[in-house]
């Protein structure tokens, strides 16, 4: 089980959100600043197909900066989604290999995506 709290890096340094809700398989984390909003959610499910159950897990984090004189208030949002047979010991290699390939190079391939490069 997580924690009752999950540092973020919101690309100005690690936030600190802490859990305000959880029920069954899903957790939500929040902080609020005078700046902006952070949460994070955690949901687990499964999903069946081709007759075969697949455990799922899903992350999402949003950022809401808030409206500033003339800059209307905008929301940020990254997810990911992994899906696996359960009791499969490999679950959480292609997952672990995207998220490297996300971040490695200083974030390059972030930053490629980001420029609709493909």
């Amino acid at each position: 089980m997580f924690g009752t709290t999950q540092a973020v890096d919101f690309g100005q340094g690690s936030k600190t959100l802490v859990k305000i809700n959880q029920d069954g398989y899903t957790s939500e984390y929040y902080l609020r600043d005078s700046l902006s909003e952070h949460r994070m959610k955690i949901r687990h499910s499964t999903v069946l197909r081709d007759g075969v159950d697949y455990a799922r897990h899903n992350v999402e984090i949003t950022r809401t900066i808030f409206a500033v004189g003339a800059v209307a208030e905008y929301v940020q949002k990254a997810y990911f989604v992994f899906e696996h047979l359960p009791g499969d010991a490999d679950a959480i290699k292609p997952m672990d290999g995207l998220a490297d390939w996300a971040i490695a190079s200083t974030d390059a391939a972030l930053t490629s995506l980001v420029g609709w490069e493909s």
